[in-house]
């Protein structure tokens, strides 16, 4: 495969994870799904595999192609590491970590 095909699917791959991304955080479920993709890290591809099991749920955010294209996004840690990425910037820029939580908490004292 050459770089240029590489790189396109990774393209392709990381435009269907941040579908996925955006449907997590407008649904609040930010924290849980920083603590499954940490938690399924060192099994991406167990946790691909797995997904035949959550398709339903999946499938209620994506067509079917993309989520073929999920499921091999999945399968590479990389990925994985991008979306806990992506996710934790979404929550540092809402002020849920880093300072955001700390510095109200020490005002109140």
């Amino acid at each position: 495969m050459t770089t240029a095909m590489c790189d396109r699917q990774q393209l392709e791959q990381r435009k269907v994870l941040a579908r996925v991304l955006r449907a997590i955080v407008k649904r609040r479920l930010t924290a849980l799904a920083l603590f499954t993709l940490e938690s399924l890290k060192p099994l991406s591809f167990l946790a691909s595999q797995a997904l035949i099991v959550f398709g339903p749920l999946i499938r209620a955010v994506l067509s079917v192609a993309d989520y073929d294209i999920f499921v091999r996004a999945i399968e590479n840690r990389d990925n994985i590491e991008w979306m806990i990425q992506q996710l934790e910037a979404v929550e540092e820029k809402q002020g849920f970590f880093g300072g955001g939580m700390s510095d109200q908490s020490s005002n109140e004292s």
